[in-house]
């Protein structure tokens, strides 16, 4: 029998449990920023989508409502072009792993309609 690996798929935002809001936000900022920098596009998608895997592996649901609330929060502070190509890249995620960002969805429809500055915020393709 095969051993799970319960490593995460993304060790700095595993690290962020019960990190303070403002510094949630300034890592998701900058995780935005290096993402969005990316300049082919499959390259985005293959850096973004671990790290929604890691927020729908995360248990504590509160936990993964605040890290998710955060992420929110920091795309809403990002420079309009820095916002399209996340908005692309989530878009283009979709058709790499639907389980995950269904999953995350669902937890995004949940927090937009308290958190009003986030009304833009990209849903995933459906």
């Amino acid at each position: 029998m095969a051993k799970k690996d319960d490593r995460p798929v993304d060790a700095g935002l595993a690290l962020l449990r019960g990190k303070s809001e403002q510094e949630l936000i300034d890592f998701w900022k900058q995780r935005f920023a290096l993402i969005s920098a990316i300049p082919v596009d499959t390259a985005r998608v293959g850096a973004l989508t671990p790290q929604l895997r890691e927020l729908v592996r995360i248990a504590d649901r509160a936990e993964r409502k605040r890290l998710t609330t955060a992420r929110m929060k920091a795309f809403t502070q990002l420079p309009a072009d820095q916002r399209e190509r996340i908005t692309k890249t989530r878009e283009a995620a979709y058709n790499v792993d639907r389980g995950v960002l269904e999953e995350d969805q669902r937890m995004v429809d949940e927090i937009l309609p308290t958190l009003p500055e986030a009304k833009g915020y990209p849903t995933a393709a459906r």
